[in-house]
């Protein structure tokens, strides 16, 4: 975990996943868009088996997630293929009405580990229009769902934010394990995004996994940079957007 969260407990993960289906914006090429993702600080990059292939001899000190999602079951072969990228650690998508996925969480967590390997459970509340919305239903669903996460094994979760902070200080209290604020959809502005960040900071989220938010920015690395000083230095959103375009990180 040392190599996925900082000395301070705390983590910026850019998800670098987004192109599975196909290209994306931002991911067209891989080496390009992770030694920007690198450049800018971050913790560690959470991305795919091939793209991890490509990009392995860029990591440096940047910590790996290998994404394992899968059309299929993945818990018999998914740490042998992440001890062989030397990844730090795995991550698996899961649904609460997924009994399939769980289940797989849940045999991935054994083998897991048994290796000693850490597991990231991004927990899917709801869709993003749902998931969103600050409502006392919406935070039990939210709540729910990390805690799903955590009782099926998860030594880490990704889980979606739910405003304001108080509220998710109380999803947060669920999850008895560290927890990371998914970053979802491109935000209307960077600034939108970095302010997510800042509230689910300060409701005590142990960092962020931001993936279009980050390598859809205008400036990939500098996005890295202001999330870095919110989540590592207590910057403020706003003092650090201005930054963005200035490209100086306080």
């Amino acid at each position: 975990m040392n190599r996925v969260l900082g000395a301070d407990n705390r983590a910026v993960v850019v998800a670098m996943d987004g192109a599975r289906g196909g290209p994306a914006p931002g991911l067209e090429d891989p080496r390009a868009a992770v030694r920007r993702v690198v450049a800018g600080g971050a913790d560690a990059i959470m991305t795919t088996y091939g793209m991890a292939r490509a990009a392995r001899d860029l990591f440096g000190r940047c910590g790996l997630i290998l994404a394992l999602d899968s059309e299929g079951p993945v818990s018999e072969y998914g740490i042998e293929m992440a001890l062989r990228l030397g990844a730090d650690a795995v991550e698996l998508k899961a649904a609460p009405g997924d009994a399939a996925r769980l289940a797989d969480v849940r045999a991935l967590a054994g083998h897991a580990d048994a290796w000693g390997m850490p597991l990231l459970v991004e927990m899917l509340a709801a869709s993003w229009e749902v998931a969103l919305e600050e409502s006392a239903e919406n935070v039990g669903r939210v709540a729910s769902a990390a805690r799903i996460g955590a009782e099926a094994g998860a030594d880490f979760l990704k889980i979606h934010y739910v405003g304001p902070p108080d509220a998710y200080a109380r999803v947060l209290a669920q999850a008895y394990v560290p927890a990371l604020v998914m970053g979802g959809p491109r935000a209307s502005s960077p600034i939108d995004a970095l302010r997510m960040a800042e509230a689910a900071v300060s409701a005590g989220a142990r960092g962020v996994v931001f993936g279009r938010n980050v390598v859809g920015a205008p400036d990939p690395e500098q996005m890295v940079r202001a999330l870095v000083a919110i989540v590592h230095g207590g910057a403020r959103a706003e003092d650090v957007a201005g930054d963005l375009a200035t490209g100086v990180a306080r």
